[in-house]
């Protein structure tokens, strides 16, 4: 008996839904973990990837393209990023995604051109970044707060910041058809001094409650047992190490993972092909046939290894932005001796590691990418635009120095003045019970004249002066050179005049605190003032270039001649 037409088309409708059902749920993204198997899965296949380290904070917006573009043509996966806490916002209740601080639109423009993203989120970073990421006014509300730590007050601002910063990031995790694959929380907390388990579990609570079940959360330590049982206890962390180029078997180098937690893929959160350069150093460098030959080391043993090279294009540490450290602070310049240098150009590094990693997928490599152009400006006159003496910034009057956080001061230089009258030569000894980081040392007469007699470093407590006369004012210039970055120093690391200062034996206790938000805004000042002034710098710039098309890049010689 022939079937009746509606039932037919009852079946065939029902069949062919259930058909498309079973395409999309085969279709749908994820990126998880086979342990079976050792390896990542990505929709469902193995996969293996090797990504670059790039930071969207050390780069101009209108550069992001370039950076980003250079990368994929170099044959890379994804790309790894830091999230700086203390970029975005940098006052208790101030939050700032926009202009060169949008995050989600670097992360989409990555998308765009096919990159995978690593998200790295802190809230400490280290990165060779001002505080390690960390806003320094959490040492304005506490000086003594206990910083990564499962202290309550440190954490009721990082669930404060994470509640604004994981939402935002969320819709563009992989499995909502963005390119986050994976996202860590703190860094590298195996050697830091707290070791507190807590913390790490209460970290992971608060990232798995605002990203979802799905996401791979994960942590970074140094290859080491030890660390990495302080730095990933929690179970539920993939953890993930970190090392430079080396040529001893690829299970040895990954022992300490292995040992601590099996059956996971094996990862190199930073395999570092260059490294950070600090000031009256030298500029660092890694042979790039050295470290594309490690690197093939490592990634032709098995689909298991994967590795993010640390870094791949470092850019610059903008105004004051570098971090603190001892007995150095990281330079300007986050170069890094990357494939991609400071100012954005292609290297010898670059095509070395482009040719191994389009040899490995068997395909041809896209068009070479141009660099940018360059252009030659010849002499520039530069003109004396002020000094940082001339602020005439709010005035806070104590009986001792106050740090510069408490004024809100949390980069750059403070004033720091106390009446003295000296009349007759006489020899002057300071005493300080802490500088942090610099004293920029000088006496200041009837006149208005200034006169700069040295400098003082942090590990430095006594400076002296010979034949002091005609004398003022004794006022110093407090020097921020980074917040600390790295290690058990970061703790209290409170910046300017620590403690009380003594002359000649004597504590100084009429101090006026100038805090100098921009040195860069102050007003003209005619050179006569300070004529009797040694520099503190080699030069004093006041001169900007303007394109109307793209930027063309330039180089200035800093040496003063």
């Amino acid at each position: 008996m022939p079937l009746p037409l509606i039932f037919v088309l009852l079946v065939f409708s029902l069949c062919h839904c259930s058909k498309l059902n079973s395409q999309h749920f085969n279709s749908e993204r994820s990126f998880t973990i086979d342990y079976g198997n050792h390896v990542f899965m990505k929709d469902g296949a193995p996969f293996q990837y090797i990504s670059g380290s790039v930071h969207y904070s050390r780069i101009p917006k209108i550069y992001w393209h370039d950076r980003l573009y250079k990368m994929k043509a170099s044959g890379l996966d994804a790309i790894q990023i830091y999230v700086p806490w203390n970029f975005h916002q940098p006052e208790e209740d101030i939050f700032d995604f926009t202009g060169d601080r949008n995050l989600t639109e670097f992360i989409s423009l990555a998308s765009s051109l096919d990159l995978l993203v690593i998200a790295r989120v802190g809230p400490y970073i280290c990165a060779e970044w001002d505080f390690g990421g960390l806003p320094a006014w959490l040492l304005r509300v506490n000086p003594l707060m206990k910083i990564r730590s499962s202290d309550p007050e440190y954490m009721k601002y990082v669930r404060q910041w994470f509640n604004v910063l994981l939402p935002s990031i969320k819709p563009l995790l992989y499995e909502n058809v963005g390119p986050i694959i994976m996202v860590q929380l703190e860094n590298e907390y195996g050697s830091y001094i707290n070791c507190d388990q807590k913390y790490m579990t209460e970290l992971y609570d608060l990232g798995r409650s605002l990203l979802g079940e799905n996401i791979l959360i994960f942590t970074t330590d140094g290859a080491d047992l030890q660390l990495l049982k302080c730095g990933s206890s929690d179970k539920r962390y993939l953890a993930t190490i970190d090392f430079g180029p080396t040529t001893i078997p690829v299970p040895k180098a990954f022992e300490p993972l292995e040992m601590f937690r099996a059956n996971q893929p094996w990862v190199n959160s930073e395999y570092y092909v260059g490294w950070l350069d600090v000031w009256n150093g030298i500029h660092n460098r890694v042979d790039p046939i050295r470290a594309a030959t490690a690197l093939n080391h490592l990634i032709s043993y098995s689909e298991r290894v994967n590795v993010n090279i640390y870094m791949f294009h470092g850019g610059t540490n903008f105004g004051f932005w570098n971090g603190g450290a001892r007995p150095r602070s990281s330079i300007t310049s986050y170069d890094y001796d990357a494939p991609i240098s400071e100012s954005g150009d292609i290297t010898w590094k670059y095509m070395v590691f482009r040719e191994l990693l389009f040899k490995r997928k068997g395909i041809k490599p896209p068009q070479l990418p141009q660099n940018t152009t360059k252009k030659a400006y010849g002499k520039v006159k530069m003109m004396l635009k002020s000094h940082l003496l001339t602020n005439k910034g709010p005035v806070t009057h104590a009986n001792f120095p106050v740090h510069m956080e408490r004024l809100r001061q949390y980069n750059g230089y403070m004033i720091y003045s106390v009446p003295l009258t000296i009349d007759k030569p006489e020899k002057l000894f300071l005493d300080f019970f802490r500088i942090s980081d610099i004293a920029h040392i000088f006496t200041g007469d009837k006149s208005g004249r200034y006169t700069y007699y040295g400098s003082l470093e942090y590990k430095d407590k006594v400076f002296k002066m010979d034949n002091i006369h005609d004398v003022q004012n004794l006022t110093i210039i407090a020097e921020n050179a980074g917040h600390v970055n790295y290690g058990f120093e970061m703790i209290y690391d409170k910046k300017g005049i620590i403690g009380p200062v003594f002359l000649n034996s004597k504590v100084l206790d009429v101090w006026e605190m100038i805090p100098i938000k921009d040195p860069f805004s102050l007003d003209y000042v005619y050179q006569k003032i300070f004529a009797q002034m040694k520099p503190l710098y080699n030069l004093e710039i006041n001169q900007r270039f303007h394109s109307k098309h793209y930027p063309i890049s330039n180089f200035f010689i800093m040496s003063g001649r």
